[in-house]
């Protein structure tokens, strides 16, 4: 009977086995808990202590497993986004440490602010405080170019920066030479020239129309159009003009009005003015062309004429005929006869064919 019994026993066993082991005494190897691969991410944020009391700055934090990385700032604060759910493991590290810790139970868009002790190989986290819903302040791009603040869920976080958002500090997508600032505003550097003959704009042509051998007088209004100040800044013109500048540096957001001389030429004429000026980052440059018409007038051709060797915009010359009155006009420009003296060039005279000797 007792045989019996245990062969009763243990076929009862055998049956209750199949719907619970834990009935029949059975056990199972618990097994290690990992990120969950759906369901949002959090964001794990705090400040890092190091046990030699060393500057924290210089350290990474990142998840093992995953891509999810951050620098630790110089005051010990780091922000970590796209954190998994689940159970994960932090390692803080640079040349010196090379340590982890087990953060426990991450919930979806979650925000966890832990505070870490770290040492050459351990990591122990001394504080802890969660709250239900992560969420990521991100510069938000508006249709119009500008950028607010706004809050958003970390899984959320994606498709904002595929619309163009990204946080303060970080490069603006639609113009990687600046970042926002702490009013979402990108900052940099950068430059604007724009440049008018005799008034005018005259970005196309013909422009102005000028009667040759008339003064020309060129303006290039210079503005920094960036959010910190330039030094160096200069304005160069590619047809030789000599541009005159009242400041070599610019305050952000700050203007001047730079000046150019010389005698209209018959026909079409264009020239372009730059900007350039130079900021921590390198050089930011600006470039606009201007145009006007030089209109030879009939009482201009009946009259009586003079022969000027001319200087042209890459400073060589050549000789051309104007009327007497226009002459003054052409000599303060720099032109003069054959056998004077060139102006703006000691010692040398202008010889047959304006050849200067």
């Amino acid at each position: 009977m007792p045989s019996k019994t245990r062969v009763l026993l243990t076929a009862s066993c055998l049956t209750v086995l199949v719907l619970s082991l834990a009935r029949c005494g059975g056990s199972s190897t618990p097994t290690s808990p990992t990120p969950s691969s759906g369901g949002g991410a959090a964001v794990v944020a705090g400040t890092v202590n190091r046990a030699s009391g060393g500057a924290a700055a210089g350290l990474t934090v990142s998840v093992v497993g995953t891509s999810a990385s951050a620098a630790v700032q110089g005051s010990g604060a780091f922000e970590l986004s796209g954190v998994p759910a689940g159970s994960v493991q932090l390692r803080f590290k640079d040349a010196t440490v090379d340590a982890t810790t087990q953060l426990q139970n991450v919930t979806a868009d979650e925000r966890i602010q832990i505070q870490v002790n770290v040492s050459a190989s351990t990591a122990t986290i001394v504080a802890e405080e969660r709250s239900t819903t992560a969420k990521v302040s991100l510069c938000h791009a508006e249709g119009n170019g500008t950028y607010h603040l706004i809050e958003v869920s970390v899984s959320a976080e994606p498709a904002h920066r595929a619309h163009g958002d990204a946080k303060i500090g970080e490069p603006v997508p639609a113009d990687p030479t600046k970042t926002f600032n702490q009013d979402c505003r990108p900052s940099g550097a950068s430059i604007r020239i724009k440049k008018s003959t005799n008034g005018p704009d005259a970005d196309d042509a013909p422009g102005p129309t000028i009667t040759v051998g008339a003064a020309v007088s060129w303006e290039y209004v210079v503005t920094n159009t960036g959010t910190v100040a330039l030094t160096g800044v200069t304005v160069t013109d590619d047809r030789g003009v000599r541009v005159t500048c009242p400041a070599a540096t610019l305050a952000a957001g700050q203007s001047m009005t730079c000046t150019g001389a010389g005698a209209a030429t018959a026909g079409q004429y264009v020239n372009i003015g730059m900007a350039a000026g130079d900021w921590s980052g390198g050089k930011v440059t600006s470039t606009d062309r201007s145009h006007y018409f030089g209109q030879v007038l009939p009482t201009e051709q009946e009259g009586p004429k003079v022969e000027l060797c001319h200087r042209t915009g890459n400073g060589s010359y050549h000789s051309i005929e104007v009327s007497t009155s226009a002459e003054p006009a052409h000599r303060a420009h720099g032109d003069g006869k054959i056998g004077e003296a060139v102006p703006g060039n000691p010692g040398k005279v202008f010889a047959a064919g304006c050849v200067v000797r």
